[in-house]
């Protein structure tokens, strides 16, 4: 699927949520409770982003407070960066995490704003196997014309809080996307995390991101 479609479709669910590593020793997955936990997040999303009469900037500062929330950006960055996580030194970390949350906050806020309308309809809750912690929440998301869009959430619980690992739009996995996205860029670059960090961040700052009107 290209991007010229995945990027829309994500947009529509991306504001939802995203996150969170694996941890020792947690409670069972409660279905009922992570299924709730999306419907008040995209709830959430709706009243705040929605609101025509505040400016941009807050709409921004919005997002970003939902994006930090819902997601456990470190483990995101652990995951799409792989083996050259480990190889990175902790400032190095910290500028491609900060200029990451840029590309997002980027990428999808205008189009979120734009549907805000829509609603996703939570379906079947599938275990993952050897992870009593996470599951698979599958959902479909309506569209004016045409068969909904098929997402899946892979969301672990901790301590009775949930946070997204990884959204599947149409069997396309977002973080395994980036994943092979940014390694590329790095491999290319000699193993060096920061060519990509610098990479992102002048995109951000020419507006790459942004969807094309």
């Amino acid at each position: 699927m290209t991007d010229r479609i995945v990027r829309p479709l994500l947009a529509l669910v991306f504001v939802f949520v995203l996150a969170g590593a694996a941890a020792d020793g947690a409670a069972a997955f409660n279905d009922q409770q992570a299924a709730q936990f999306l419907s008040d997040l995209q709830e959430r999303a709706a009243a705040e982003l929605s609101d025509g009469s505040i400016s941009d900037d807050v709409k921004e500062e919005r997002f970003r407070s939902l994006f930090n929330q819902s997601f456990d950006v470190p483990a995101i960055g652990r995951f799409v960066l792989g083996r050259y996580w480990r190889g990175a030194s902790p400032q190095d970390r910290d500028a491609f995490l900060n200029v990451f949350e840029d590309v997002i906050v980027q990428r999808f806020l205008p189009l979120l704003t734009e549907n805000t309308d829509r609603r996703f309809v939570i379906g079947t809750i599938t275990p993952i196997k050897d992870r009593d912690d996470m599951a698979f929440i599958n959902s479909q998301v309506p569209r004016a014309e045409g068969e909904p869009y098929k997402v899946s959430w892979r969301v672990r619980e901790k301590e009775g809080r949930f946070k997204i690992l990884d959204i599947r739009a149409e069997g396309v996995s977002m973080a395994q996307t980036l994943r092979s996205e940014y390694g590329t860029v790095i491999k290319r670059n000699g193993g060096k995390l920061n060519a990509l960090t610098e990479a992102l961040r002048e995109k951000v700052a020419g507006g790459a991101f942004a969807p094309r009107q």
